[in-house]
């Protein structure tokens, strides 16, 4: 009968799966690769792979289904953090306080992290944001969609394990901290640039310059929803 791993061995092992989920960029419901294709990989036994995954799956980071696999999991830590949004009232300042809290240092990681693909990528979204102002009449709601897909690829960039983990409730923080804001006249134009602002500190690698860009491109969204929400 194969040994199992004893648990420091199996924490390693259960360590190198988030690594591999992270490298895939595999959000919650994907499927993990095959038992035998991990062990491979990592060059352990089935045994210990699968005493790995039982840490993760008590951490709420993986879910084992029998017959049909392992699938990534949202972590406990954000299903809380969802089931706090979405069940309280929140102002708008304590959505952009929890925006605040997380884009800013995601800005300064990225701009120390970023690849040429990243920034390839985050370039493409912004040229198909200004695809979008360009017709008549503005699509708000693919604005919106990419406007926060812009945003979260910071932070995915930044490659922080508890940001990342938390992506979900941060792009559900941003749909309603962002439901009206785009729509006001002039906005999307001062969006546009402070976002091509950022991405250039991104890109030369000036963490701090992105980090003051994006706390000011935040406090900006936050005084125009407030304005906004004071003659509603």
């Amino acid at each position: 009968m194969p040994a199992i791993a004893s648990p420091q061995r199996a924490e390693r092992i259960a360590s190198q799966l988030v690594d591999i989920i992270e490298s895939k960029k595999l959000s919650p419901g994907d499927r993990l690769p095959p038992e035998r294709a991990l062990a491979n990989l990592l060059a352990v036994s089935r045994p210990s792979l699968r005493e790995a995954l039982h840490i993760l799956q008590a951490q709420g980071l993986v879910s084992i289904k029998h017959g049909q696999g392992s699938f990534v999991q949202e972590p406990l830590v954000a299903q809380e953090l969802r089931a706090k949004v979405m069940t309280k009232t929140h102002d708008l300042n304590e959505l952009y306080d929890a925006r605040e809290v997380l884009e800013v240092p995601a800005s300064r990681w990225a701009a120390e992290k970023a690849t040429k693909e990243d920034i390839r990528i985050l370039r493409t979204i912004l040229n198909q944001m200004a695809n979008i102002t360009a017709i008549t009449p503005v699509d708000y709601d693919e604005l919106q969609i990419l406007d926060a897909k812009f945003h979260l690829t910071i932070v995915n960039v930044a490659a922080n394990r508890f940001i990342n983990q938390t992506l979900g409730v941060l792009q559900d923080v941003m749909q309603m901290s962002m439901e009206t804001t785009l729509r006001l006249p002039g906005r999307s134009e001062i969006s546009k640039t402070e976002h091509n602002a950022i991405l250039t500190a991104i890109e030369v690698g000036d963490g701090a310059l992105a980090a003051k860009l994006t706390l000011q491109h935040i406090s900006g969204a936050r005084k125009t929803a407030l304005d906004f929400a004071k003659d509603k």
